[in-house]
C-alpha cells in the first residue's frame, strides 16, 4: 500500500498535483543524462539531492509487483520498459526530489510542533473522542508498511514542496476571457421547435425471411457472441460488516456523552452592544454615567454613532473575535452594561440586549448516535487488525473462503459474472462491494492469482476492503442461430425501423429548408416547442443527446437528434440562442479554472527547475535495477 493513501488530511489542489500529477510532469529524458564520477550507488542527483540505487529498487520492485498482480500475470523487465515503468517511476522520484531540492535551497523549514499538529489534525488518525488517538496512528501505519520515521519524514517533505505550491498560485485568477467563454458555454440557453418520429410512425415492418435474418447474423455474429464469464469468490470487509459483533456498554456511551456535550449542545447567544472610545478616561466617565441612571442609547448619539455602528448582533460567545470583550458580555446580566473592557479595538463598554439560554440534549436523545459511532469506531481498528490477519492468511496460500472461515467472516461465491456484472440471465447482480474496481480486477486476473485487496476510500482515510479469487473462466463463445434467434430478429427489427425513421427524418428536414413549415413538412405530427434548454440537460420530450445535436446548431438552422434509444429521430430547427441575465456567480465554476490552470503552472514550474538545478542519471545504476538498454 502506498504512503499517499494516508495524506487525506492534506487535501486540497497542491496534493493533488504533487501526489498524482508528478509523473508527467518532468521531462528528463530530453537533458545531459549520463555523466560520471559520482556515487555508483546514485541512480540520479537533482542539485545535491541523490534518489539512491537502493531507494529506486525498491519502489521499483514494489510496483512492479502490483502491476504483475493486477495483470494476474508476471511482468518481465522488458515488458516493464516497453510500458514506459521505469521512466514514469524515475519521473516521480526525480520531480520531488527537485522539490526538496528547491526546498533546500530556498532554506524552507518545518519546525516539530508544526508537524506534529498537521499530523494530528490528520482525520486518518482519528480515535473514539474524534481527536488524535497515537495507538491507532501506529495501527495504521503498521497496516500501511510504514515506521513512524519513514512517514514523519515523507509528511515534513511532502508540507515543505506545499509551501513552494502555494506560494506559485499566491492570489492568482482564472482570466476574464476564460472565465467568460466557460460561462457562456454553462449558461447558453436554446430555444427550438421541432417533431419526434419515433416506433410507431413507421408502420409494420413485415418478419424477416428465414434468409435475412440468417444474413444478418452472419453480418453481425460479434454482436451476438456470450460473453465471458468468471466465478469468483469476494470478501468484504468494513466497518458496517463488523458491527454485528461489536459490543458497546452503556458506561462507554455516558462517558463519550460527557466528552463530546458541546458538539450536541445549542450553544448560548447573547445580542451584544458596545461602545468605543478613544481613551480609556472617556470609557470610565460614560460608564459612570451609565450607572448613575444615563441612557446607553444617549452615550451612542453624543457620540455621533447609529445602531449598526454598536450592534454586534446576536452571537455566541465563540463567534466573537475579541476575548475580552467576549469575557465581558458573557458576565453580564440581560439589559446589564459592563465596566470599560480593554479591547482589541480600544476601551470599550458592553451592554446585553438580550439572552437565548444554550441548550443540552438529554442523554436519551443522542444515545443511539453515540453508541453507533463508538461501534463503528471499535469496528474500524478491529478491521485494520483483521487486514493484516487476512492478508497472512491469503500469504500462506488459503482461500477466500478458507480464510473467511478461519476468522469468522462470510464469504460470498458468484457461480457467473460477466464484465458488466450480470448473470447469464442478465440480471444484475446486487450488492456488489466496489462493483466497478471489482469487475475490473476480476476481468484482468486469472484463475488462483492472489490480487491485491481493493481499498474502499472515503475522506479521512481507509473505509474498508474488498479480496477476490477467480475460481473458473468460461470464456466467450459465438451463439448459435437457433440460440439467439429471438435477440437477433429484434435487433434486425430495430435496425429496419432506424432506416425508415432517417429516411423520413431526412425527408422532412428537405422540406423544412425548402421553406416549408413544420406542419406542411410533417403532416399528422404533433409540432412542439421548448426554450431555455441547457447543454447536457433533459427535459421532457427530449432527452440530452438531442439536445446536444442542437446546440451544434446555428440559430435559425435545421437538424436531427438521434435519442439515446438509437430508434427515434427528433427533426428540429433552433429559433432562439440566447443568454440569460445577470447570472448568480459562480463559485464551484471559478474554483475548477483556477484550479487547472494551477495545475498547469505549478507542471511547467517543474520543468524549469529541471533546467535550473540539473538532473544528471546514472545509466549503469539504472540498469542495475531494470536490466537492459534504457529507451
Amino acid at each position: 500500500m502506498l504512503m499517499s493513501k494516508l495524506r487525506e488530511g492534506a487535501g486540497g489542489w497542491i496534493a493533488k498535483v504533487l501526489l498524482g500529477m508528478l509523473i508527467v510532469a518532468f521531462g528528463i529524458w530530453g537533458i545531459a543524462d549520463v555523466f560520471r564520477g559520482f556515487g555508483a550507488q546514485d541512480v540520479a542527483v537533482i542539485g545535491s539531492t541523490k534518489i539512491g540505487i537502493e531507494e529506486f529498487r525498491r519502489i521499483y520492485t514494489d510496483r512492479l509487483q502490483q502491476l504483475s498482480r493486477q495483470f494476474g500475470r508476471g511482468i518481465t523487465p522488458d515488458q516493464a520498459r516497453t510500458l514506459g515503468f521505469d521512466r514514469q517511476i524515475l519521473g516521480e522520484l526525480i520531480s520531488e526530489a527537485a522539490f526538496d531540492e528547491k526546498a533546500r535551497r530556498l532554506g524552507l523549514n518545518l519546525d516539530d510542533a508544526a508537524l506534529a499538529r498537521h499530523i494530528q489534525t490528520n482525520p486518518a488518525f482519528r480515535g473514539p473522542g474524534g481527536t488524535f488517538d497515537p495507538v491507532y496512528f501506529e495501527q495504521v501505519l503498521r497496516s500501511n508498511n510504514l515506521t513512524e520515521a519513514r512517514f514523519i519524514d515523507a509528511e515534513r517533505r511532502l508540507m515543505l514542496r506545499q509551501q513552494i505550491a502555494r506560494a506559485l498560485a499566491g492570489e492568482m485568477t482564472a482570466p476574464a476571457v476564460l472565465r467568460n467563454a466557460v460561462d457562456r458555454y454553462e449558461r447558453e440557453q436554446r430555444a427550438a421547435e421541432f417533431v419526434t418520429l419515433g416506433r410507431s410512425d413507421v408502420g409494420e415492418i413485415a418478419a424477416p425471411t428465414p434468409e435475412q435474418l440468417a444474413a444478418y447474423f452472419e453480418a453481425n455474429k460479434a454482436m451476438f457472441r456470450a460473453p465471458e464469464f468468471r466465478k469468483v469468490s469476494i470478501l468484504a470487509l468494513s466497518p458496517d460488516t463488523l458491527l454485528p459483533w461489536v459490543q458497546v456498554s452503556e458506561d462507554d456511551v455516558r462517558k463519550a456523552y460527557e466528552a463530546r456535550k458541546e458538539r450536541f449542545a445549542t450553544p448560548e447567544k447573547r445580542e451584544i452592544e458596545q461602545i468605543v472610545f478613544p481613551n480609556l478616561d472617556q470609557a470610565k466617565a460614560a460608564a459612570e454615567r451609565i450607572a448613575k441612571g444615563e441612557k446607553f442609547e444617549t452615550i451612542v448619539a453624543e457620540r455621533k454613532l447609529d445602531k449598526k455602528d454598536v450592534a454586534l448582533g446576536l452571537v455566541t460567545k465563540r463567534e466573537l473575535v475579541d476575548p475580552a470583550i467576549a469575557e465581558a458580555a458573557f458576565a453580564l446580566a440581560a439589559n446589564a452594561v459592563s465596566a470599560p473592557v480593554s479591547g482589541r479595538f480600544g476601551p470599550a463598554i458592553v451592554r446585553v440586549v438580550k439572552i437565548e439560554p444554550g441548550k443540552e440534549p438529554p442523554f436519551a436523545e443522542v444515545e443511539p448516535v453515540l453508541r453507533r459511532e463508538l461501534a463503528i469506531d471499535r469496528a474500524r481498528r478491529n478491521m485494520l487488525d483483521l487486514h493484516d490477519k487476512i492478508e497472512d492468511e491469503r500469504a500462506a496460500g488459503s482461500t477466500i473462503v478458507e480464510t473467511a472461515r478461519k476468522l469468522g467472516l462470510t464469504a460470498s461465491t458468484v457461480d457467473a459474472i460477466d464484465r458488466s456484472g450480470r448473470e447469464p440471465d442478465g440480471a444484475l447482480i446486487p450488492n456488489l462491494p466496489a462493483s466497478d474496481q471489482l469487475l475490473a480486477g476480476v476481468f484482468v486476473s486469472k484463475v488462483g492469482v492472489e490480487a491485491d485487496p481493493i481499498e474502499l476510500r472515503v475522506p479521512g482515510g481507509v473505509a474498508g476492503y474488498v479480496w477476490y479469487e477467480v475460481l473458473a473462466i468460461t470464456p466467450s463463445r459465438d451463439r448459435t442461430l437457433e440460440e439467439a434467434k429471438a435477440t437477433i430478429e429484434a435487433r434486425w427489427r430495430d435496425e429496419q425501423i432506424g432506416k425508415k425513421l432517417a429516411e423520413r427524418a431526412a425527408a422532412i428536414r428537405i422540406k423544412l429548408d425548402a421553406g416549408e413549415t413544420f406542419a406542411a413538412a410533417a403532416p399528422g405530427l404533433k409540432v412542439e416547442t421548448r426554450d431555455k434548454l441547457k447543454r447536457g440537460r433533459g427535459v421532457d420530450g427530449l432527452d440530452a443527446r438531442v439536445i446536444a445535436s442542437m446546440f451544434e446548431t446555428p440559430q435559425g438552422k435545421t437538424g436531427i437528434g438521434v435519442a439515446e434509444d438509437g430508434i427515434t429521430r427528433v427533426v428540429f430547427r433552433v429559433t432562439a440562442v440566447t443568454m440569460p441575465a445577470d447570472p448568480a456567480p459562480k463559485d464551484s465554476q471559478a474554483e475548477a479554472l483556477l484550479r487547472a490552470i494551477e495545475d498547469d503552472l505549478v507542471t511547467q514550474y517543474l520543468y524549469r527547475l529541471q533546467t535550473e538545478i540539473g538532473v544528471r542519471i546514472n545509466d549503469a545504476a539504472l540498469r542495475q535495477v531494470i536490466g537492459g538498454e534504457r529507451n
